[in-house]
C-alpha cells in the first residue's frame, strides 16, 4: 500500500511514493495499491483481486468528480504500459483542500465545493471556474500547463464597490455591481450604457483602453432644467406641466438673444450639465434623461425645433461653456455644437389674416406674443416653417409669396418699421417660397387688368392685342368715362384685386411682359409705373406706360394734382410695358406732348433733376415719324403756356381738362 499527499492512515504498512513507477520499484508483491491521501475511503473495499484476463491493467477508481479519483491497483510488472481499466463499482470522495486554490476577493465561496479536482491523467492546467457573469473569474485551481476553463461549478461574484466609478445623474437602483470582467482579458476600462448611449453608466476602471459592455443598461436621470420664457400663449401651461414632473425647473425670461440668456443661466446652474428649454417648444414627449456619449460631453448639444436645425433645446456642459462664454459674441462661435438628430416640436407660428393691402400698417398695429407671426392676405394659406431665433440677425423677415403679402415677420421688426419692412436690417435673402398668389375666389395668379380708353382711333386694336398677349380670361374695359379721375376710379371699382394693371388705349403692350409681376407689400401701398417706349422721340420712361394702381389709393384720390399718379406714393419699375402710340392724329399727338411738357416744366421748378431736364429737352427738340411736328408744336406751346402763367400751379392743372385743352389746341 503506497500513497502520495497526506498520509491516509488506513494500514500500518502504508508507505509514501512519488508516482506509480516509484511504488512499483518499492513493492514486494505482484500487485500493489497507490492512492491519494486527500480522499475519504470510508466504505471502500481494498480486498480486490483482478480477474486473470485483466491482471496486466491498472485498475483506476473514480471520485465524485473524475473517472480517475487517484486510486490505483497496479501490476508491478506491467504498470509501465499504462493500460488503464476505469472501474465504476465503487467510488471515493475527494476532500476539500483550499491550499490548491486561489479565490478572488469578490467571490462568495460559501456554496463552492473545493473538493473538485482535475483528472490526474491531464496536463497540470490552471483551471478557471465561471461566475454568473463570466466564463472565468471564480476560484482558480492552480497549475502550470496553461489555462483551462471549467464549467461544472459556477461561483457567485459579489459587489466590490472599491472597483467602480459611478457618474452623477444616473439611477443605479437596479444595477448589479457584482459584475466583473474576465481575468483572462486585458485590463480594459469597461463602460456601461444608458438607455441613450453606449456609455454614461457605471465605469469599471482599467488601463488597457475602453471597452463598451451591454451586459446591463443603466437609466440616466434628468439633470437641472431651465426654461426660457418667450411669454407666448402656451408658456404658462407648458411650464406647469414640466414643473409637475421636474419640481426644480427654473424659469427665466427671454431677452434679446440666446447667448445672453445662457450666460445668465450659467450663473444659476448647480449641476455639471443643464438643460435649456424654450416655451415655444412642446416637451410633452421629450426625454430629459438623454445624455451625450463621453467623447461629446464638452459640446453644446442642440436639438432641432421641428424642421429648424438650429433649434431651441440644449444640453450644455456647464464648466465647458463657462470657460468660453466671456469671449463669445455669438452662440455659433462656441467651439463645437453637436446638432442632435432628434427633434422637438415647436408650436406653430401664429397666423394673422388681414383683408387690406397694407401689410406695414398691420405689422405696426399688431400685438406680438411670439417671436414670429405669419401675416397673410390669403386665408387658406397654411405653412409649416420653423426659423432660427438665436439672435436678432437670425430672426429674419421671410417673404413667402412673390408680393410679400404673406410674410413671416419677427417681433423685433416692429420697432424698426416706419414706412416699410426694409427698415428692418435682417431680411431673408432667399426667394419667396410659394409660387402661387391668389386673391379671393380668383383661379389665376396675378393682378386684374383694366383697359382704359376714351375714343382713341386704335382702341379696339390694342385691346385685342392686350387680350392675346396677357392670355387672361377677363380683361376689364372702361370706355368713354369723362375726366381722368373718374375714369381711373371706375377702373378701380372694376378690379377685384388690391392692385390692378391700368393699360391705356394708346399702348401696344409687349407680348413678353411679365403678368405675374406683383406689388411689394414690404412697402406702404403705392402705385407702380412701368416704362413705355415713345415712338416719336425715342424716350423710354414712365410716361404713357402701364401703371399698377393701388385700388384703395385710387378711390381715395379725389383731388389729384397736376399728375394723378404722382400725387400719391409711387415707384418706377424699370420694365418696358409697351410702345405708346400717341401719334395717331394731330389732336392726340399735340395734347399728349402739351400735357407731358407742362408736367416736366413744373417738376424742373419744384424738384429739378438731370433726368427731367434731359426728357424736357428731347420732347422739345426731337421728333420723327407720323405727326412728329404736332408733338414738337405741343411741347413748344406747353413751354409758352408755362411761362405765360408764370408756373402757377392751379393754371397748370387746366391742362388735364379736355374742354380747355381742345380750345387751346384749336386756338393754335
Amino acid at each position: 500500500m503506497f500513497y502520495w499527499g497526506d498520509k491516509p492512515n488506513l494500514f500500518p504498512f502504508e508507505r509514501p511514493a512519488r508516482d506509480l513507477d516509484d511504488a512499483a520499484r518499492q513493492s514486494k508483491t505482484s500487485h500493489y495499491w497507490f492512492i491519494y491521501g486527500g480522499n475519504d475511503y470510508t466504505g471502500f473495499d481494498f480486498d480486490v483481486t483482478p480477474a486473470p484476463w485483466e491482471a496486466n491493467y491498472i485498475y483506476t477508481y473514480p471520485s465524485q468528480w473524475q473517472r480517475d479519483g487517484g486510486v490505483y491497483l497496479a501490476n508491478k510488472s506491467t504498470v509501465a504500459n499504462r493500460e488503464w481499466n476505469f472501474r465504476t463499482e465503487q467510488t471515493v470522495t475527494r476532500l476539500s483542500d483550499k491550499a490548491l486554490w486561489y479565490t478572488p476577493a469578490n467571490i462568495d465561496d460559501t456554496a463552492f465545493d473545493y473538493s473538485w479536482h482535475p483528472d490526474p491523467l491531464e496536463q497540470p492546467y490552471e483551471y478557471h471556474f465561471a461566475t454568473q457573469w463570466q466564463s472565468a473569474g471564480g476560484p482558480v485551481y492552480l497549475g502550470s500547463a496553461g489555462v483551462k476553463l471549467e464549467y461544472r461549478q459556477r461561483a457567485v461574484a459579489v459587489p466590490d464597490m472599491t472597483r467602480w466609478h459611478i457618474p452623477q445623474g444616473i439611477d443605479d437602483s437596479e444595477f448589479d455591481y457584482s459584475w466583473h470582467p474576465s481575468p483572462l482579458e486585458p485590463d480594459y476600462e469597461y463602460h456601461f450604457p444608458t438607455q441613450h448611449q453606449r456609455d454614461g453608466g457605471p465605469v469599471y476602471p482599467g488601463t488597457a483602453g475602453i471597452k463598451y459592455v451591454n451586459a446591463q443598461r443603466i437609466r440616466a436621470n434628468a439633470t437641472q432644467i431651465f426654461y426660457m420664457d418667450f411669454l407666448n400663449p402656451e408658456s404658462d401651461r407648458q411650464f406647469r406641466v414640466l414643473q409637475g414632473y421636474y419640481p426644480d425647473i427654473r424659469r427665466t425670461r427671454y431677452v434679446d438673444n440666446h447667448l445672453n440668456v445662457f450666460r445668465r443661466i450659467m450663473n444659476m446652474a448647480t449641476t455639471e450639465f443643464v438643460w435649456i428649454t424654450s416655451s415655444i417648444c412642446d416637451y410633452d414627449f421629450f426625454d430629459f434623461t438623454w445624455h451625450p456619449p463621453e467623447e461629446q460631453r464638452d459640446m453644446i448639444h442642440c436639438f432641432s425645433s421641428s424642421s429648424e436645425k438650429r433649434g431651441d433645446t440644449f444640453l450644455i456642459h456647464v464648466p465647458s461653456f463657462t470657460q468660453q462664454m466671456v469671449e463669445l459674441e455669438l452662440l455659433d462661435w462656441f467651439n463645437v455644437i453637436n446638432y442632435v438628430e432628434s427633434s422637438v416640436v415647436r408650436y406653430p407660428i401664429p397666423k394673422h389674416v388681414y383683408e387690406g393691402d397694407d401689410l406695414i400698417s398691420e405689422i405696426k398695429q399688431y400685438d406680438f406674443k411670439t417671436p414670429y407671426v405669419t401675416f397673410t392676405n390669403q386665408r387658406d394659406m397654411h405653412l409649416n416653417i420653423s426659423t432660427c431665433i438665436w439672435s436678432q440677425k437670425d430672426r429674419v423677415a421671410m417673404r413667402i409669396t412673390r408680393s410679400g403679402g404673406t410674410t413671416i415677420v419677427p417681433r423685433d421688426a416692429k420697432e424698426y418699421i416706419t414706412t416699410q419692412l426694409y427698415d428692418y436690417p435682417y431680411l431673408e435673402k432667399k426667394e419667396y417660397l410659394k409660387k402661387a398668389e391668389y386673391y379671393g375666389a380668383k383661379n389665376t395668379t396675378g393682378l386684374d387688368i383694366v383697359y382704359i380708353s376714351n375714343g382713341e382711333p386704335d382702341e379696339a386694336r390694342w385691346y385685342e392685342h392686350l387680350v392675346y398677349g396677357s392670355n387672361y380670361d377677363t380683361v376689364h374695359w372702361v370706355q368713354g368715362v369723362n375726366g381722368r379721375t373718374a375714369a381711373y376710379q371706375e377702373a378701380a371699382r372694376r378690379s377685384t384685386t388690391p392692385w390692378f394693371f391700368a393699360v391705356f388705349a394708346k399702348l401696344e403692350v409687349e407680348l413678353d411682359f411679365n403678368w405675374l409681376w406683383q406689388p411689394d407689400y414690404w412697402q406702404e401701398p403705392k402705385h407702380y409705373i412701368f416704362n413705355a417706349r415713345n415712338p416719336v422721340n425715342g424716350l423710354e420712361y414712365g410716361h404713357q406706360g402701364m401703371i399698377a394702381y393701388n385700388k384703395r389709393l385710387v378711390l381715395e384720390n379725389n383731388s389729384p394734382g397736376i399728375d394723378f399718379t404722382l400725387s400719391q406714393p409711387h415707384e418706377s419699375v424699370p420694365l418696358l410695358s409697351g410702345t405708346a402710340h400717341f401719334n395717331q392724329d394731330p389732336w392726340m399727338t399735340w395734347r399728349t406732348a402739351f400735357r407731358e411738357v407742362v408736367k416736366l416744366k413744373h417738376f424742373m421748378t419744384v424738384q429739378p433733376t438731370l433726368e427731367t431736364e434731359h426728357r424736357l429737352n428731347v420732347w422739345c427738340t426731337v421728333g420723327e415719324g407720323p405727326y412728329a411736328g404736332y408733338s414738337l408744336q405741343g411741347a413748344s406751346d406747353a413751354v409758352k403756356y408755362y411761362n405765360e402763367v408764370n408756373g402757377d400751379y392751379e393754371q397748370l392743372k387746366l391742362s388735364f381738362e379736355w374742354a380747355w385743352l381742345r380750345k387751346r389746341y384749336e386756338s393754335k
